[in-house]
């Protein structure tokens, strides 16, 4: 079948299932109320000019829409535009919960929920969708991705909405159908892709920033051949913190997180207090790979110690797109220190806004709209471009084996 001509009559054949609202609350309701809070938020001062573009085309897109996935997708397609990737929609049931998946009756009752059901299938010959995207090379974003033992998905291409639409080709998971589309991605930014979708595991409406390169979705996992290793996530310890001794001149630092919670941000407060007087090697490794962020209140300790240190010795640290948020904004600040170096491949892009007690129930209780309250000036530049290392890892061999030899030499 022409390639073009398939990719028309799947796009023609998507079909979404509409939701039950109450009496006059439609998308358009959720959509102006959301409009509100977005006009108070430090990213639309900033950004007004292309918000407003932007809402007044979703504006006119709302009037027809009658499904929670579209909606969902609307209201997070408008959020791109205040260049915010902290501010996202997600939906008000947290769908497949642990607590949901051990009991039998709570699962029989979700799958018949309308959030379960949420998902368009499209009227279409799956196999014919495969031999075409079976024709893609690895450098393509476009393809059929694989979660080992879960499930298989085909991306492909909407040229007329300039997006992609992950379906699900093979499913071994009891929450997720065949033949549905699990997400909708959408370009912005440094080669980034907005995700609007299903969570993996629990199938709640979510959405975050993913990067698809080398045949691997960067942030979600999925990948074109399941028998290469992505080695710029693989960790040697699950522990958020974690020290080794790598030879007589290099030191090891896993920092897996800057939550200012306990009990994370206790557990950081004991490992620090460890690396007081105790960084005698000239060579220190800060790996802060898969970091999602937290705060000051965590990063500032770690910081003050690294700053001391940098006078006489070497940092090198270690970053890839799940350094996010705090994270990022960590490692700008230690990249303008003396005698350190940024290694792996470009960061989240997530740095220059703060969420802070303002997450807003929608009027039709369908969803929760996540907005940030504090601009952090000096990293607006970097929101949507991430962090760039000063050297580039490729993700063929082991990212601490390729940092260790660069020390070397």
């Amino acid at each position: 079948m022409n390639r073009k001509i398939f990719l028309l009559l799947f796009l023609s054949s998507l079909l979404t299932n509409a939701y039950s609202q109450n009496e006059g609350c439609t998308c358009m309701t959720d959509l102006t109320f959301l409009d509100s809070k977005i006009r108070k938020t430090p990213a639309y001062k900033v950004n007004k000019k292309a918000y407003n573009t932007s809402y007044s085309k979703f504006l006119k897109e709302a009037v027809s829409i009658n499904s929670i996935f579209d909606c969902h997708s609307l209201l997070n397609e408008l959020l791109i535009s205040l260049n915010d990737n902290h501010s996202r929609v997600y939906s008000s049931e947290l769908g497949a919960t642990d607590e949901v998946i051990a009991n039998p009756k709570k699962f029989k009752e979700f799958k018949k929920s309308e959030l379960f059901n949420a998902y368009p299938k499209p009227n279409i010959d799956l196999d014919s969708l495969k031999t075409v995207l079976n024709t893609k090379s690895i450098m393509d974003i476009e393809g059929i991705y694989k979660k080992e033992n879960y499930m298989t998905i085909g991306v492909v291409r909407n040229e007329i909405k300039n997006n992609y639409k992950a379906i699900i080709l093979g499913s071994e998971s009891d929450v997720w159908q065949v033949g549905e589309i699990m997400y909708t991605l959408i370009p912005f930014g440094n080669d980034y892709l907005l995700n609007i979708g299903g969570s993996l595991y629990s199938k709640r409406l979510i959405a975050y920033t993913e990067r698809i390169e080398n045949g691997f979705f960067y942030f979600m996992g999925f990948q074109k051949d399941i028998t290469k290793t992505n080695y710029s996530s693989k960790m040697p310890s699950e522990s958020t913190y974690y020290r080794e001794e790598l030879s007589d001149e290099i030191t090891y630092l896993k920092i897996g997180s800057f939550s200012s919670w306990n009990p994370t941000l206790s557990d950081a407060e004991k490992f620090y207090k460890t690396l007081e007087g105790n960084l005698n090697k000239s060579n220190l490794i800060i790996d802060l790979r898969n970091n999602g962020g937290g705060g000051d209140r965590n990063s500032d300790i770690l910081y003050k110690l690294l700053k001391e240190y940098s006078k006489k010795d070497k940092i090198y640290v270690l970053i890839n797109h799940r350094t996010a948020s705090n994270a990022e904004q960590f490692t700008q600040k230690l990249s303008r220190l003396e005698n350190c170096q940024i290694f792996g491949s470009r960061t989240n892009g997530s740095l220059a806004y703060e969420i802070k007690n303002s997450n807003y129930t929608l009027p039709c209780g369908n969803f929760i709209a996540v907005l940030t309250s504090k601009k952090h000036a000096g990293y607006l530049e970097f929101e949507s471009r991430g962090i760039e290392p000063d050297v580039t890892f490729n993700l063929n061999s082991d990212w601490i084996m390729q940092l260790n030899n660069y020390i070397k030499k």
